[in-house]
């Protein structure tokens, strides 16, 4: 079959043309890595979790998930020189919704390391003031965490932060009548735990 020149040209070029979409293909497949989607970074999940005991700011804090125990006790300002640091796991991570309490030394040995994995909304100690008074003797006020100033009579959550932040700022009790500065504690009150306290 004879072509004339004029087509052995256009057969020409289609050949190459042909030639090179096909090298331009296996080039884009075989030696060009595709690009891969970048995953879209998830947002950080928040956390809220109460520190309490000793700590500079004891309060409610929200952290990312993942925060590690000694992080929180160091956005709580640190862990205050009565501290008893040895039997937690700094390590650990905090959990949402957790309640923490860092627990103070005491002249029989620390305190146990509690840990409230419920709502920190929730109160597991409902203890009545007729309960405690019965049951309770002998709390040094120093050192107490806010949990065993919780047990004395007429003493709540807020009372006993308030006491502990007090004895913060203004260094330790050296005798009952001292509480009369905390906000909250009046003659009343101070008398239904005067024979409870220790210094």
């Amino acid at each position: 079959m004879q072509f004339s020149k004029q087509e052995r040209i256009v057969c020409i070029i289609l050949s190459i043309f042909l030639v090179f979409s096909i090298a331009f293909f296996l080039y884009k497949t075989w030696w060009v890595s595709p690009q891969r989607e970048e995953p879209t970074p998830k947002s950080p999940v928040t956390c809220v979790v109460q520190i309490a005991g000793e700590v500079i700011r004891p309060g409610v804090y929200q952290v990312e998930e993942g925060t590690r125990l000694y992080q929180l006790v160091e956005m709580a300002g640190g862990s205050t020189s009565s501290a008893d640091l040895s039997g937690l796991n700094l390590a650990a991570p905090v959990l949402d919704g957790q309640r923490i309490n860092i627990p103070a030394l005491s002249a029989g040995g620390s305190h146990a390391f509690t840990s409230n994995f419920s709502s920190f909304y929730d109160n597991p100690a409902n203890v009545s003031s007729e309960e405690t008074s019965n049951t309770v003797s002998r709390i040094n006020i120093n050192t107490a965490t806010l949990e065993d100033l919780k047990k004395l009579p007429g003493i709540g959550d807020v009372i006993a932060q308030r006491i502990i932040e007090y004895r913060q700022a203004h260094g330790p009790f050296s005798s009952a009548d001292d509480l009369l500065g905390v906000k909250g504690i009046g003659t009343k009150k101070l008398e239904n735990i005067r024979d409870l306290i220790s210094f």
